[in-house]
């Protein structure tokens, strides 16, 4: 995607925010949301429920950490490192799940054709907080703009080749995300009133 086509401009429409983006960049965003959405389903699916633990409270665990640096990066931002390793498996299914549910919402409010995006309820507005950030990270880390996390270098075999005549592009486009969110989390705060004291 050519960076003519970087652009977006959200503004308020009563209750509802609106996004506009160029027909090309939801077309890119919807393939990379949907990535990054079966790279946390494939997660999911590592899951297991047959521990006792996961038996008992009914919910699948994670048994082992990830080992795919992109993956790793994006967990690494909401749950943090310097936990336990038990502590960390604990909260990932829940964490996972809550993103893979953001994707889901971004997903549903892209337009299939054109570039207007429209949020109508607070829950959309926090999906699109929260999924395009991680996707963003995921995205960064795969596309080699940022480097894998510490502790993952062995593991960097099981990611995409990256291509060098992409880096400017896929910087540009690691920038775009997080405009992306940087001017929806601007539009949707409540504009604060003057003090009257």
């Amino acid at each position: 995607m050519d960076v003519v086509h970087l652009t977006v401009c959200w503004d308020r429409a009563g209750d509802e925010l609106i996004g506009v983006f160029s027909p090309h960049a939801v077309a890119w965003l919807r393939r990379q949301m949907t990535g990054y959405s079966e790279l946390l389903e494939w997660r999911y699916t590592k899951y297991v429920t047959d521990d006792p633990t996961a038996e008992a409270i009914g919910v699948p665990l994670a048994s082992a950490a990830d080992e795919y640096p992109p993956l790793v990066a994006a967990l690494r931002e909401i749950i943090p490192d310097d936990e336990p390793e038990p502590v960390r498996l604990w909260w990932e299914p829940d964490v996972v799940r809550f993103l893979y549910a953001g994707t889901q919402v971004v997903l549903d409010s892209l337009p299939e054709t054109g570039g207007v995006v429209v949020l109508r309820q607070r829950h959309e507005i926090e999906a699109w907080q929260a999924a395009v950030p991680n996707m963003r990270v995921v995205f960064a880390v795969a596309a080699g703009i940022w480097p894998v996390p510490a502790g993952t270098e062995s593991h960097r075999h099981t990611m995409p080749r990256t291509d060098p005549g992409r880096f400017g592009q896929d910087r540009d486009l690691t920038e775009w995300l997080r405009r992306v969110v940087d001017s929806l989390t601007e539009i949707a705060e409540p504009a604060s009133t003057p003090s009257t004291d």
